[in-house]
């Protein structure tokens, strides 16, 4: 005798209880009543059909399919469509089926009246058989369509896009345009290949398409009137889970004309997000080229992910099918004095210039000037300047007139009058004699850049020459501590030769770093570098702030910096400006330099620290992943601990 599991035990136990004692079981059996016969036609949806559909100004149809089970005859079914009057109006139902003799499944055939409807809207219809009668316990007797009509797009082909915040690459992408609203584009799924080669895993995945619209002069957006055109942008996932531990969520890019002006004043939403170049296609000019500048935003937090990219021109640059950019690129680089037996003096320097750049002009000003006004004035022919083609050039200048030691090389491209791109490379001149002297090597410990901007990055130690003041001892250059031949990162640093760090340490008890460029800008801005204790100097006594131990020290050859601590518990030894943000410098408190005169035992050290970062950097232990924009959240000072520290 077999027992079902689904027997519970105490009904089981007398069961098994009276066969144990062999004993007769007796059970008492149920009447059973046969089912009706099925009668009538019996109509019903199969549970499988598909119940969503997309329509269009060209394919207006859509069907369904209807079966039943008596099938011997001619029948014809009553039908009805129920959902509110405003959306029964966008369509035509029939109000009857029917099947041939033999027929098991007839079609229904629905129009869409897609010129009332709204674009990419989904409409819901329940459609049923009428008359309960002909349905059927074994079906179902009505089903929920859902209707959308996707507004048209059209492609203009393949074209390109970049996004500097997370790839320096260009990735080939399908470009559409709306055909009903021919001011709004879009691209086809371009963060899926930027994801993949940032090598950021989706959480959710990334936005199918990036969407945006050209907006006239004079439009609002929220509260918002915007001066000129400009490109705006919906919210568009990136596919980029950010999860620091604080904070975590899908980060978005969001356009700036969202936000209040404090972030991006209405006439820099124009000038950042906006078409660079236009181009005529069959007749119609349309954009060639399109720039536009996202916050970067992780709305489940509320939390902006990176704001310096607001102001950062092309930081997504779209290229339109069929155009080739120009290129007015300029790359510009000191080399050094040239003295003609005349006494003529000229600055000597290398350029690179792109392919377009065939209006090249350059001149010597002091290293104050303001470079873009002066290309400006030399574009209007109100500044005088030289010519000057790739490779070597000499600029002719006059110290004396020019006044100071500290210089610039200005280029400036010309193309139809208009400035297109200018560059500049300081210099020092001394007229011909030197006040640096070279004391040979020290190390340096890098807590700065690579703590801030590395996965996983410790501060490492390093040999760097490092120069000192023959009239003003103690006024020390760091040389060239960023540069790929010096620093172990290589080609992940992006300095040019000649850039140094000063330090001044005239008083050995009170040392600082004045606010100086480290000749960098990874995407936030130009990154200069300041010690906390130079800051205070800025409203306070030298004497005072020394006395309340805010400035470094120099003891037996190494230069130390004191530690602060944030009211969030961050320590830093100072502060590395990018534009207008501002991220520690020293988190580890280890930024450092020992002086080639240091003594022995601290010399030893120190070289030791650097051969072990140099053995570390050979094994690659260290993930050399740098994180850059990609996916460091800076850690950004607000308004007031930004303004000169006072007692």
């Amino acid at each position: 005798m077999k027992f079902y599991k689904i027997l519970s035990t105490a009904l089981l136990f007398p069961a098994l209880m009276a066969i144990s004692s062999c004993e007769e079981a007796t059970f008492d059996v149920p009447d059973y009543t046969p089912a009706e016969s099925v009668t009538g036609t019996q109509v019903y949806f199969e549970g499988a059909v598909n119940t969503n559909f997309t329509v269009s100004a060209v394919d207006t149809v859509f069907t369904i399919k209807l079966s039943r089970v008596q099938k011997d005859s001619v029948a014809t079914i009553a039908l009805k469509a129920e959902a509110d009057s405003a959306t029964l109006t966008k369509f035509s139902f029939p109000s009857v089926a029917t099947f041939a003799a033999g027929e098991a499944t007839t079609t229904i055939s629905c129009v869409a009246k897609v010129d009332s409807m709204e674009y990419d809207t989904p409409y819901t219809v329940k459609l049923c058989i009428a008359n309960e009668e002909d349905a059927t316990l074994y079906g179902q007797s009505f089903v929920t369509l859902k209707v959308t009509c996707p507004a048209p797009w059209k492609s203009l082909g393949m074209g390109k896009i970049a996004d500097f915040f997370y790839s320096d690459k260009y990735f080939k992408v399908e470009i559409q345009r709306n055909e009903l609203q021919p001011s709004k584009f879009r691209v086809v799924s371009p963060y899926d290949q930027i994801m993949e080669d940032a090598e950021l895993t989706p959480n959710e995945g990334p936005s199918p398409y990036f969407e945006f619209e050209i907006v006239p002069a004079g439009s609002s957006l929220g509260n918002r009137t915007f001066p000129e055109e400009f490109v705006y942008f919906p919210p568009t996932r990136t596919g980029h889970y950010y999860d620091d531990g604080e904070y975590s969520g899908e980060v978005y890019a969001y356009h700036t004309a969202h936000f209040n002006s404090n972030l991006c004043s209405d006439e820099e939403v124009c000038f950042y997000n906006k078409v660079v170049a236009y181009q005529e296609v069959n007749g119609e000019v349309i954009p060639a080229q399109v720039f536009l500048a996202p916050l970067y935003y992780i709305p489940k937090d509320g939390v902006n992910f990176d704001k310096s990219t607001t102001k950062t021109e092309g930081m997504i640059d779209i290229i339109f099918p069929g155009y080739v950019p120009s290129d007015y690129s300029v790359d510009l680089s000191y080399s050094g004095i040239f003295t003609k037996p005349d006494g003529s003096i000229f600055a000597v320097g290398s350029l690179a210039l792109g392919a377009d750049a065939t209006e090249v002009k350059a001149i010597v000003m002091p290293m104050d000037a303001d470079a873009a006004a002066l290309a400006d004035a030399i574009a209007a022919g109100e500044l005088e300047a030289t010519d000057v083609e790739a490779g070597r050039i000499e600029v002719p200048f006059n110290a004396e007139e020019l006044g100071g030691n500290n210089f610039q090389i200005i280029v400036v491209v010309l193309a139809d009058g208009a400035v297109k791109s200018v560059a500049a490379a300081s210099f020092e001149y001394y007229g011909g004699v030197n006040p640096w002297e070279s004391l040979g090597t020290g190390i340096y410990t890098d807590d700065v850049l690579v703590p801030l901007f590395y996965k996983g990055g410790t501060p490492v130690s390093y040999e760097v020459e490092i120069l000192e003041h023959t009239e003003k001892p103690g006024l020390y250059r760091i040389m060239n501590p960023y540069a790929k031949s010096v620093h172990p990162l290589g080609d992940d640093t992006y300095a040019p030769e000649g850039m140094y760090i000063e330090v001044n340490a005239t008083d050995a008890e009170g040392v600082y770093i004045q606010p100086q460029s480290l000749g960098m800008d990874w995407g936030y801005g130009e990154m200069q570098l300041v010690t906390e204790g130079a800051r205070y100097l800025a409203s306070n006594p030298f004497e005072a702030v020394k006395g309340a131990g805010l400035l470094g020290k120099v003891v037996e050859g190494v230069i130390t910096f004191p530690t602060f601590t944030q009211s969030n518990g961050i320590t830093y030894q100072g502060i590395l400006y990018m534009g207008e943000s501002g991220s520690p410098a020293g988190m580890n408190g280890k930024m450092e330099i020992t002086l080639p005169g240091a003594n022995a035992f601290a010399r030893n050290m120190a070289i030791a620290k650097a051969n072990t970062t140099k053995r570390e950097m050979a094994k690659k232990s260290f993930s050399g992943v740098k994180v850059t924009t990609k996916m460091k959240k800076l850690f950004n000072l607000t308004a007031n601990s930004m303004d000169t520290p006072n007692f």
